[in-house]
């Protein structure tokens, strides 16, 4: 650095630093704080020898400031009143939450107050449901029925008979006797209408429209005595031991007559497996069977 002229050290005169060309103003020269403050003078400057003057600061230094600059003590109260906002929200939580958490307990009892209805209705629903298709089905039967007792008086009419007398020919119930009594049963009325019914090729035909008005006529006579012993159970008919002709009646179990009925019966219930096959051949068999004790 050479000065060749005087000049003058003022309030306008600065002190810079040089980055990359580019000059930077450090500090006012003449200005008796920042001297006494960093020991900085222009003297110091003129004497400096030609060359980059490199501060160099430890990253561990430590940096007391002035109090004139030191707010520290302004971190105690902003954290103070950090941890006071933060109560007061959470406080002021509890007591916006409280009414929200009622009205959320309120609304889940609502809820399954309301699925509980909803069970209970799909309940009833199917249980309509369910019973009109019992009476569909009831209906249905019942209507078949009337369609076969048609069918089977209008048979009867062509053929010139009348399904009463026949009927009337089958041993009706006698309530003082066993052996009466074994011969109203399904099994001994419909193995008696078969032998009738098979004397003759006209019979042959009409067998199976007698035999289903029988089976139809007793189930009804059943279901009505079932009906008068409810209401009066002193007309409920004693056990067949209790007869004095009970070992006699028991006969009739044996008698072809009876064992035509059952195999029909057991016949009717297995059709699917070939029931009325199999009953071919056990009519067959309890023919030769009583043809031999004839003989």
């Amino acid at each position: 650095m050479q000065i060749n002229e005087y000049f003058i050290i003022d309030n306008q005169s600065y002190i810079c630093t040089y980055a990359d060309d580019n000059a930077i103003i450090a500090y006012p020269t003449y200005s008796y704080t920042q001297v006494k403050e960093t020991n900085l003078g222009i003297v110091a400057f003129l004497f400096a020898e030609n060359k980059r003057i490199v501060f160099d600061f430890k990253n561990d230094q430590n940096f007391k400031l002035t109090q004139e600059y030191d707010f520290t003590y302004l971190l105690d109260f902003l954290i103070e009143g950090k941890n006071f906002i933060e109560d007061y929200n959470k406080k002021q939580d509890i007591v916006r939450v409280k009414p929200l958490q009622s009205q959320i307990a309120t609304l889940m009892s609502e809820k399954q107050n309301l699925q509980v209805q909803i069970t209970q209705l799909q309940n009833v629903v199917n249980s309509l449901a369910l019973k009109k298709q019992q009476q569909v089905e009831i209906s249905n039967l019942e209507q078949d029925l009337i369609n076969k007792k048609f069918q089977t008086k209008q048979l009867s009419e062509k053929l010139n008979i009348r399904m009463n007398d026949f009927v009337s020919r089958i041993t009706m119930i006698n309530p003082n006797s066993a052996k009466s009594r074994i011969q109203n049963q399904l099994s001994y009325k419909l193995g008696q209408a078969m032998i009738v019914n098979s004397k003759s090729f006209l019979g042959y035909i009409r067998m199976p429209f007698v035999l289903s008005y029988i089976k139809d006529k007793h189930k009804q006579e059943q279901k009505n005595y079932q009906e008068k012993i409810k209401k009066d159970p002193s007309l409920k008919l004693p056990p067949l031991e209790d007869y004095p002709d009970y070992k006699e009646a028991l006969k009739e179990k044996e008698c072809l007559t009876y064992k035509l009925g059952e195999a029909l019966i057991k016949a009717n219930k297995t059709w699917y497996k070939g029931g009325y096959v199999k009953m071919l051949f056990e009519i067959g068999k309890l023919k030769r069977e009583y043809k031999n004790k004839k003989i």
